[in-house]
């Protein structure tokens, strides 16, 4: 297993971490304090930021070769599905409430941050995801 994929499986796993504690926080504070206060539990998502540590804790990969052509494919596939899942996202996160709450409605600024946020982690998900499949895929056709 190279660096790539140690830190695209602790991407995958602090995020999916931080996405299962913030849904628990959620119900739990919703049937304690009600929804505004509920959302506070998302708050436990910043346990996906341990995930950025990945590049510090796994240091480079002795060797010779430690990037070829193979693992530049694997990055740009990845980063194409990241970028696409991102602009989906960042469409969807416009598009929705104003289908919902109709052409006059105005949302309030303070759901900007929640969307930049958003989308940052369903990127760095989706492309650890991308990562993981195409070594998975690879290396068994690989020698």
């Amino acid at each position: 297993m190279n660096r790539a994929q140690k830190t695209a499986w602790l991407l995958v796993i602090t995020i999916s971490a931080g996405f299962v504690l913030s849904c628990i926080a959620v119900v739990i504070l919703y049937f304690k304090s009600g929804m505004p206060t509920a959302l506070a539990g998302f708050m436990f998502m910043a346990v996906a930021a341990f995930g950025g540590l990945g590049p510090s804790i796994f240091k480079k990969d002795k060797g010779n070769v430690t990037f070829d052509e193979r693992d530049k494919l694997i990055k740009r596939r990845a980063a194409l599905a990241c970028f696409s899942t991102s602009y989906l996202f960042v469409g969807l996160a416009c598009m929705i409430p104003f289908f919902i709450l109709g052409p006059k409605a105005s949302i309030s600024v303070i759901w900007l941050p929640n969307i930049w946020l958003g989308t940052f982690m369903i990127a760095f998900f989706v492309h650890s995801v991308a990562i993981l499949i195409q070594y998975g895929r690879e290396e068994k056709n690989h020698e």
